[in-house]
């Protein structure tokens, strides 16, 4: 939901207050996230901690609704992700907005969302250097993955595997049960 109209700049945009649910920058206009329900957020907290957990991911760090400015980019743009990741030798230090995209970027698709569009937001993510994307859908319980030039599509009773974290893997029904 666009909630000024106008371009903003990235640097205006950026000198906002924090606010719930998270402000986006798409394309130069401000934009409010969808809230948040039990669908959207009980995927979001279980792909973080396996994340967390699993012994290949486990040294690098999760982070949910962490605004990613991306400077240079016409029109201006920032967007938050439902979750990033950043391995161990990447994750941000101090308390300002991240310099570098993070090494996966999860979106998880709410009621009222297309598919497309949500593609559409990764698609802009990987486009701009994040290198593995995860598209949860609880609707039909589903799990879109691009890691690297490798796309795919996994439901219950698949394994999804992102090897650009290692080996980082998971099963689809632990996202939903």
């Amino acid at each position: 939901m666009v909630i000024k109209t106008g371009l903003m700049s990235l640097e205006e945009f950026l000198a906002l207050p924090e606010e719930k649910p998270s402000l986006e920058l798409i394309d130069g206009e401000v934009c409010q996230k969808p809230m948040g329900k039990i669908r959207h957020s009980r995927p979001t907290r279980r792909i973080m901690r396996l994340l967390e957990d699993h012994p290949a991911t486990r040294n690098g760090e999760a982070f949910g609704e962490l605004t990613m400015p991306f400077p240079g980019s016409e029109p201006p743009n920032a967007r938050v992700p439902d979750a990033v990741y950043f391995t161990a030798s990447r994750i941000p230090s101090g308390d300002e907005y991240p310099a570098e995209p993070p090494d996966l970027a999860i979106e998880v698709r709410s009621r009222g969302q297309t598919l497309a569009s949500q593609q559409a937001r990764l698609a802009f993510l990987r486009e701009r250097g994040v290198p593995a994307t995860l598209l949860i859908d609880p609707e039909e319980h589903r799990v879109y993955l691009h890691d690297g030039p490798k796309a795919s599509t996994a439901g219950v009773g698949d394994t999804v595997t992102i090897d650009t974290l290692g080996g980082f893997s998971f099963r689809v029904e632990e996202l939903f049960v």
